[in-house]
């Protein structure tokens, strides 16, 4: 049996491979724009929407997929390679489905959209490869799920960045040899399709690795659908939860007040991608784990993002409205920061919930994450509609954080953790409903509100060093040998003829030693 990875070491390549796309798409939406025109451009993300909306029809198999080979390390390799021909079969299946209904809702779902008789034209053509797209993509991100399965990854994020990267440059290239026309547009964004495909699965192979000892298995089909149904629910909710405040805040307050709340949303979920990473690492560790062990490291894992999240998000409560003044002027900060403050409380609880939610769906209970989605959607329409009508955009600021913390009591009860570590999260919960009640009552830049600032902020630093001493222990040696260094170079400054000598003396003995 191969050891496992080193989670550290898998948690920086899931974390690179969550930054590294950003920069990209940074560098190329630019060029986008100069070659093929915003309204090109507009429609083409469109087109990339649905594809990955379409992406549904995935059917959790390829999370199931992932969940399955991971609880199968110990097993035989033949095992393991028919549970992915299985889920790969499937999701070929349900990917042809999809693609032939979106085939059949094309023409509705574009007629939404107005983009004129000329784009029209030059789209119709290719509705056809647009459909293409749902199969090609599920049949990747079942050879994602299967390299995430046996922790690859440093392989899989490497994939799925060059992955990226086709993606952004094919059709750019396209655009440039042959012109800017949707049809050619959407073709290159097929080929990318295609040759991500290739690439993805033949490293899939070589790591995995397939040795074409088992094919399908019906057995597996059960146990993969009931599985991967709930996963689909989750995804399907996910998008609810997200996006449902902004559609109602258009709808209740108008398009300039849904400014307002995105603008500090995206901020302050910025913050997000540290839990988002911790949780992608765990997932097929945990899967592979007995309950008792995966209880461990999971709990372990809530106390470390506990340290972690606490004295970032009592700083960013802080700091949300002199950035906001400096990034995009200080009306807006005075209508958007308490808005991005509150949303700030609701990223701190979401994060902690999210190792829960992680926790229960590797060891098997994705259905009890579902059904506390499917009544949080209910609840939190609900509650969003009173909110915006009683409170404006910070009402549905504090219904959004509001679901976030009911979710996360509901997921602490469904994981019988008991009621010690919920005493551990008193003094964080202490720490940050002061420095959310001191953003409302102080200047953050007035002398009061400094010192408030700084003196939170070193209050929930110290809170989490002292919780933590293998930390305290790493960060003194860090301090020490950053004083230590500091030390040498001032000293040698004061007195270069004893640096020179110093230096002429460490030559003459590497020369002595060859």
């Amino acid at each position: 049996m191969t050891a496992k990875p080193n989670l550290k070491r898998s948690a920086i390549f899931n974390l690179l491979g969550s930054v590294l796309p950003l920069f990209v798409s940074l560098v190329c939406t630019p060029v986008y724009l100069h070659h093929i025109g915003v309204e090109r451009y507009g429609i083409l993300a469109i087109l990339w929407m649905l594809q990955g909306y379409f992406g549904f029809f995935d059917f959790g198999f390829s999370f199931a997929t992932s969940n399955r080979i991971a609880q199968l390390s110990r097993a035989t390799p033949a095992e393991r390679e028919s549970v992915f021909w299985t889920g790969l079969l499937l999701n070929l299946g349900f990917g042809l489905v999809g693609a032939l209904l979106l085939f059949a809702l094309m023409h509705i779902m574009l007629a939404q959209f107005d983009i004129g008789p000329i784009l029209s034209a030059e789209l119709r053509p290719a509705q056809s490869w647009i459909c293409a797209l749902v199969p090609l993509t599920n049949l990747t991100a079942a050879c994602n799920g299967a390299m995430t399965g046996r922790e690859q990854f440093g392989t899989c994020n490497s994939v799925q960045f060059i992955v990226g990267m086709l993606h952004q440059l094919v059709p750019i290239c396209v655009a440039m040899a042959f012109g800017p026309s949707l049809h050619y547009l959407v073709f290159a964004t097929l080929l990318a399709s295609v040759m991500s495909l290739i690439l993805t699965f033949g490293t899939m192979a070589y790591v995995f690795p397939l040795r074409l000892a088992a094919g399908p298995d019906r057995r597996h089909v059960r146990q993969l659908f009931s599985y991967g149904a709930w996963i689909s629910i989750t995804s399907f909710a996910n998008p609810v939860l997200e996006t449902a405040d902004r559609l109602l805040i258009g709808r209740v307050l108008g398009a300039q007040a849904v400014t307002y709340y995105q603008v500090p949303f995206n901020l302050a979920g910025r913050a997000r991608l540290v839990p988002s990473v911790i949780t992608r690492t765990l997932f097929p560790r945990l899967s592979a784990l007995d309950s008792h062990d995966a209880a461990q490291l999971s709990l372990l894992a809530l106390r470390g993002l506990t340290h972690v999240m606490t004295p970032a998000v009592v700083f960013g409560i802080f700091l949300m409205r002199p950035f906001l003044s400096l990034w995009v002027g200080q009306d807006f900060a005075n209508r958007a920061a308490s808005v991005g403050e509150t949303i700030l409380l609701g990223v701190w609880i979401n994060s902690l919930a999210s190792v829960l939610s992680c926790h229960l769906q590797a060891k098997g209970r994705p259905g009890v994450v579902a059904r506390f989605q499917l009544v949080e959607t209910v609840l939190f329409i609900a509650s969003l509609w009173w909110a915006l009508h009683a409170l404006g955009v910070l009402g549905a600021a504090l219904a959004w954080s509001a679901r976030c913390a009911l979710d996360g009591a509901l997921l602490f009860w469904a994981a019988h953790f008991g009621r010690e570590h919920l005493r551990q999260l008193c003094v964080p919960v202490l720490l940050i409903l002061a420095a959310y009640g001191g953003s409302f009552v102080l200047d953050s830049l007035s002398l009061v509100g400094l010192t408030v600032w700084i003196g939170l902020t070193c209050t929930a630093i110290a809170w989490s060093i002292s919780a933590e001493p293998r930390a305290s222990t790493q960060i003194v040696q860090v301090l020490a040998s950053f004083f230590q260094r500091n030390r040498e170079r001032i000293r040698k400054r004061r007195n270069p003829r004893e640096a020179g000598n110093e230096i002429a003396s460490n030559r003459a003995t590497r020369e002595s030693g060859q």
